[in-house]
């Protein structure tokens, strides 16, 4: 009888940890990539607009966000509010430009905009999977950014991508999103790094 309750518990314990079976739910993930040291943001040493337009899903999939896989079988799916991802790609990246001093506005708002910025879904997923004692947080982007600038038609293009990895004991959803969020601002970082401002015009830094 001792060894059958204390077999009883440490399934309950491994359960508790590793979490139930999959039912189907839909986990709805909040994409809000904030930058690292925002009291450090430097403004463009020159005043821009810039508007940020629409953000196409060109993923090959398009299932959500990605899928949690349970330890006893099944699975979750994560997907952002709305099943728009390309929304959320934008309300990310507007927040983001926003915390780093530049001054973004409304598409087709009075007076126009410098620059706008828009682009491709290329990649954006995320797996989280149970193992025992632990789940394992992985996640993947890719997006093609395109910058038009209104002074003399030019364009700017970059491929900004990026992945990441975190092991958790707790499954959280907000550690998932965490996790992606932290991948995003590191692409969105590097769009902000890799240009620069002349005559109210986006540049690549590099040759």
């Amino acid at each position: 009888m001792t060894r059958r309750i204390v077999m009883i518990m440490g399934s309950i314990g491994l359960a508790a940890v590793t979490g139930c079976a999959g039912t189907g739910e839909v986990i709805p993930l909040q994409l809000h990539a904030v930058p690292a040291g925002v009291e450090k943001a430097v403004k463009p040493a020159e005043p821009l607009r810039v508007a940020i337009g629409d953000f196409e899903d060109g993923r090959s999939y398009h299932t959500g966000l990605g899928v949690r896989t349970h330890l006893w079988g099944g699975v979750s799916y994560f997907d952002v509010a709305g099943g728009k991802p390309g929304d959320a790609i934008v309300r990310a990246l507007t927040d983001y430009l926003t915390a780093k001093g530049w001054q973004v506005v409304k598409e087709g708002s009075g007076g126009g905009a410098d620059v706008v910025i828009a682009g491709k879904i290329l990649e954006l997923f995320v797996h989280a999977k149970s193992r025992v004692f632990f789940t394992e947080i992985t996640t993947k982007t890719k997006l093609a950014i395109r910058a038009n600038n209104s002074s003399d038609g030019s364009v700017v293009r970059m491929t900004l991508d990026g992945a990441g990895s975190e092991d958790v004991f707790w499954f959280d959803p907000e550690d998932v999103a965490a996790v992606l969020n932290d991948v995003l601002a590191d692409n969105f970082n590097k769009l902000v790094q890799d240009t620069k401002v002349e005559n109210k015009s986006l540049r690549l830094t590099g040759p």
